[in-house]
């Protein structure tokens, strides 16, 4: 996935910056504005649902014995803590995807492979974010192409019972003068500019 980085190998967080601030001043070199929506998601590895994830494997192609191993990884996992001599009762894991664990950044990626993909559009994907640019050559043309892509991933979203935390949601545009701030929405809540 090319817009994935921050859990592909040798892609972090930082190359993702550069990537959007490189987009952005592309476009004020060409005359063009930048609008982008912030997308924090909720919980992300506590929201892969296993029957979502298996049903994106099978479509995927992948193995049965994979599909039974990244299956088995996921279901009926217990945490124990010890310190010292004294161990704690053993408790049922509630997240889906263990953070830290050896598959979560690759089982986590698989699961958001298939984003909505619009030619005017740039995604670029962190682990728990999403950035959704749009350039135009007016304020206008830049954010009205990002207010139609909310609709394409809100039916994602919903498929896929994924949460966003619209809270830490925010839109921003980059442009030297603007007086268009229409309503973005997001979910049905309007997104601070």
């Amino acid at each position: 996935m090319p817009q994935q980085f921050g859990l592909a190998p040798q892609l972090f967080t930082t190359h993702q910056i550069l990537r959007v601030v490189e987009h952005i001043n592309e476009g004020k070199n060409t005359n063009l504005a930048t609008s982008t929506i912030f997308l924090d998601i909720a919980k992300a590895f506590d929201e892969v649902r296993i029957n979502c994830l298996i049903h994106k494997l099978i479509a995927y192609k992948f193995p049965q014995y994979i599909i039974e191993i990244i299956q088995s990884y996921l279901t009926n996992r217990h945490l124990t803590v010890l310190v010292k001599n004294s161990e704690s009762t053993t408790r049922k894991l509630q997240a889906v995807i263990p953070p830290g664990g050896i598959l979560a950044p690759k089982i986590f990626v698989l699961f958001m492979i298939d984003i909505p993909q619009v030619r005017s559009i740039m995604l670029s994907l962190y682990t728990y974010n999403t950035d959704i640019l749009s350039q135009g050559k007016t304020s206008d043309k830049a954010i009205e192409t990002l207010e139609n892509y909310p609709r394409n991933l809100e039916a994602w979203l919903v498929r896929w019972k994924i949460k966003l935390n619209v809270d830490k949601t925010e839109a921003i545009l980059f442009n030297k003068k603007n007086d268009y701030w229409p309503k973005v929405k997001v979910n049905g809540t309007s997104i601070e500019w």
